[in-house]
């Protein structure tokens, strides 16, 4: 399962060549000399081929250096004709990069961190187990003192998640399966309920073909469906224990069923499907992650349509005995219970009907308060990681060497050593911690962003005793750094939900001059700081830092015998020290690393008097014979978006506030501000705001081909536009409930809680079909009736299948709502609370917008409430 495995905090080796300039002078040779024997030593090439015999046979010369001895003993010629070792007049020598590039410590130890990533399709959960066993049996091998522990792993967190959803999946099945039984009898009860575990093991069987793991979005979409899976199931059963008791055989009754159910309930099936659609097709993060719903959701509605016409008949065949109704049975507590709600949702119903306008005026009021309702609800495209981790990232000024930036660091480290480590079960706080210094850790969560490589840069991970203590060992840890490093940039914080940008809030200004940039970044921050909300306030240039600007003086050089490029050759070399080769040894290449032997010794009061061999004078010049050497404050980086340079300033947040309430502040200030900047000068906002529009336009973008999808198939259902579009009417309403329900829950808008709004419209089209098309049964199947009889009729015979199909969808969901966590909190609140309310509405306003449309007047109508008796 594992695809490959990277090292951190290993020292990269290399093979050092020191030497005196003064030392190579004499013998007439200059740097440039010995790279180029070393390079046109150490040879690894193909010679060519000769014919031996009947065989082509390839040539291949020796030379390439084998041992440090070898390259030891390089025969170097000199100015005289005469030659030297190359031992002789350099020192050579095996050692680690100066300073270090990268550190790696954990619990303040230091140590050599491994990265294990996941082959594509392969089982994490297996991998953390093979990790477990194996570890054990390493450390029985290392020395006395060394231990090989996890710093970081997703294997836990996603066996627990999946465990925790494929709970609540069993929950949400036994919820479902008591709703029925309770609602329909045990006897037709079980027939439905025997559904639900094959359509369950169908979609199973089927995601598994299409290659779609259980993971927490594919069991979310099973939780989802659970309610419109057995939909079918009742409308179904139902229909064939009415013909039955209507006095045709169990046989009959299931064929004339299946003749007039199975295109409404796969046009119903295909509308809901639609509606998930727009995830499937998002190309960004969110839609990726997402996608799976569309998927498991159509394979488990197609699965219970399929088994609806196959299995439920089998079954009634078994199950169902049912004489032929004459009124003298003795009906159940539900029975009797259903029918008085059935008679007065008719009564209100007809009340209704007649005082369609003011209904209208009613319901649509309602509707424009809860659109005005939702800006005052907090937005978060995706709460914060519910894992036990805090993460502390700390920059430190560019240009800060790596010796500094691990004091920093080892200052923390004690911190958290002293007053924040405990052992589980003892307290809350940090149970144990790792140090990444000069360059993060390979990706090890979705909410992680890895920052470029700098010395300056450390990336800490910190395991706590549990998600509740998080907040107490940010607060503790930021109150600690703010007061100790007041000049660093110390982010301690969650990871960011799976999608979201590291950074919540930024502020991008793009313009042309760097300086400016900086003053209006300046104007901004400090506005920021007034902000209520916002901390950890930063920008991605940073201060200026110090240049050394060397100024060339052509014509002096070229006295001097020298070119520009000798000149910044020279200063490499003698500054830094550059790469000549590759020695190969068996498994691996070392780089070779020509330097100067003095090289740590310059600093700017020698740098005026550093000697430049000139090939053409045989002499060594001073820098500052041919060039000015200037000091200069320059920005670190410049960093261009859309091809225009941009400033980012960003913000994170305090405990409480969300990215929208500081956008929002700000924004006003920002307009007033841009008046008096310089002409071409603008900002625009990134982080959530940016990932907001990206990812929920990418949804936005296929809404209208699902829409577009769905009102096909309600056309090819009822052969007519105006039932199409009561359908489409009634899609709205679900916003009442959603609303109602995120503020009574307190809860937000994200990301999951607009996709429950959507899902919960493909639900809703659904009920409505199901009604609608219940009214041309009633006028079907018996004539004689008015227009107004079969709308009243049709009401009363779908009320109990819509009741039923809000009541095992929602309740479904409650398992999700408790156990789900915040991301999917939005979701089963959206979907609970909008089926509840939007349910309740529909059955009054579908039959309210039918008669509207076709003209059915209800003004002087009575209707016989005895019909129901029969």
């Amino acid at each position: 399962d594992a695809a490959k495995v990277k090292y951190g905090g290993v020292q990269d080796e290399r093979i050092f060549i020191e030497f005196d300039d003064q030392q190579l002078a004499r013998y007439g040779l200059n740097p440039g000399i010995l790279k180029n024997i070393i390079s046109n030593t150490n040879i690894l090439f193909p010679a060519g081929e000769v014919k031996l015999g009947s065989k082509q046979i390839i040539l291949e010369p020796t030379g390439s250096y084998s041992t440090l001895d070898d390259l030891r003993n390089t025969i170097i010629p000199t100015k005289t004709g005469a030659t030297v070792l190359l031992k002789d007049i350099t020192k050579i020598y095996q050692g680690y990069i100066s300073p270090k590039e990268k550190i790696v410590n954990i619990d303040g130890k230091e140590a050599i961190s491994l990265f294990i990533s996941l082959k594509e399709g392969a089982n994490i959960v297996r991998l953390g187990d093979d990790v477990d066993r194996a570890l054990p049996e390493i450390n029985k091998t290392l020395p006395l003192g060394v231990e090989v522990v996890r710093a970081a792993s997703q294997d836990h967190i996603v066996n627990k998640q999946v465990n925790n959803f494929l709970i609540s999946l069993i929950q949400s099945v036994v919820i479902v399966l008591a709703v029925m039984l309770f609602f329909l009898g045990f006897r037709t009860g079980s027939l439905v309920a025997g559904l639900l575990p094959m359509v369950i093991l169908f979609s199973f069987f089927f995601m598994t073909v299409f290659d779609l793991g259980l993971n927490k979005v594919s069991l979310a979409a099973l939780i989802i469906s659970l309610g419109l899976l057995v939909d079918n199931g009742i409308v179904m059963a139902e229909s064939i224990l009415v013909r039955v008791e209507g006095g045709e055989s169990i046989f009959d009754a299931s064929v004339s069923s299946s003749k007039i159910l199975l295109i409404p309930l796969l046009i119903s099936t295909l509308t809901t499907s639609a509606a998930f659609l727009s995830f499937a097709l998002a190309e960004t993060p969110m839609g990726e992650m997402a996608a799976p719903l569309f998927a498991v959701v159509t394979i488990s509605l197609l699965s219970s349509w399929f088994l609806t016409f196959t299995f439920i008949p089998l079954l009634a065949m078994v199950m169902i005995n049912v004489k032929k109704k004459n009124g003298t049975g003795n009906p159940g507590f539900v029975d009797r219970y259903m029918k008085s709600l059935n008679i007065l949702y008719n009564k209100v119903l007809l009340r209704v009907l007649r005082k369609k306008p003011l209904f209208i005026i009613i319901i649509v009021s309602i509707f424009v308060l809860s659109l005005l309702s939702i800006p005052f609800l907090p937005f978060k495209l995706v709460p914060d990681s519910d894992r036990n981790l805090v993460t502390v990232d700390v920059k430190l000024p560019s240009g800060t060497q790596i010796e500094i930036t691990e004091k920093t660091v080892n200052k923390i480290e004690q911190y958290i050593l002293d007053s924040l480590l405990v052992e589980e079960g003892e307290g809350r706080g940090v149970l144990d911690f790792s140090s990444f210094i000069g360059e993060g850790p390979e990706p090890y969560d979705l909410g992680y962003f890895k920052d470029e490589a700098n010395s300056n840069y450390t990336h800490m991970l910190l395991n706590t005793t549990g998600d509740l203590d998080n907040d107490y060992v940010i607060e503790k840890l930021d109150k600690y750094c703010s007061n100790n490093f007041p000049d660093a940039d110390i982010r301690v914080n969650r990871l960011t939900g799976a999608g979201a940008s590291g950074t919540p809030v930024e502020i991008r200004i793009s313009g042309e001059n760097p300086d400016e940039l900086a003053n209006i970044a300046k104007s901004v921050k400090e506005r920021l700081i007034k902000t209520p909300g916002a901390k950890n306030i930063n920008d991605d240039y940073g201060p200026k830092i110090k240049k050394i600007v060397v100024n060339i003086d052509e014509n002096k050089a070229q006295r001097a015998g020298l070119t520009n490029f000798d000149i910044a050759n020279a200063l490499n070399v003698g500054l830094s020290g550059f790469k000549v080769d590759d020695f190969r040894a068996e498994d691996k290449s070392i780089p070779i690393i020509l330097k100067d032997v003095d090289n740590e010794l310059h600093n700017f009061e020698t740098l005026a008097g550093f000697n430049i061999y000139s090939s053409l004078t045989k002499r060594n010049v001073p820098l500052a014979q041919v060039a000015d050497i200037d000091i200069d404050w320059q920005f670190a980086k410049i960093i261009r978006k859309d091809l225009k340079r941009t400033m980012t300033v960003g913000a994170y947040l305090q405990p409480g506030y969300n990215a929208t309430d500081i956008f929002d502040s700000i924004n006003p200030w920002l307009k007033e501000q841009k008046s008096d900047w310089k002409v071409g000068y603008d900002y625009a906002f990134g982080g959530e705001d940016e990932d907001t529009n990206e990812n929920l336009g990418a949804i936005f973008k296929w809404l209208p081909l699902s829409f577009s999808l769905i009102l096909l198939l309600l056309v090819l259902q009822f052969n007519s536009i105006r039932k199409s579009m009561i359908v489409y009417l009634t899609i709205p309403l679900g916003i009442i409930g959603v609303v109602i329900g995120w503020y009574i829950g307190g809860s937000f808008v994200s990301f999951f809680g607009i996709l429950g709004v959507i899902a919960l419209a493909g639900i809703l089209i659904n009920n409505a079909i199901i009604l609608i098309d219940r009214v041309d049964v009633e006028k079907q199947e018996n004539s004689s009736i008015s227009e107004q009889d079969a709308v009243m009729l049709a009401a009363n015979h779908k009320f109990r299948p819509v009741i039923m199909t809000t009541l095992t969808t929602s309740l479904g969901m409650l398992p999700l709502l408790f156990s789900g966590g915040l991301l999917w909190e939005p979701l089963a609140l959206a979907i609970i609370f909008g089926l509840f309310f939007a349910t309740v509405i529909i059955l009054l306003f579908v039959p309210v917008l039918y008669s509207i449309f076709f003209k059915v007047g209800f003004k002087d109508y009575d209707f016989d409430f005895s019909i129901l008796e029969h």
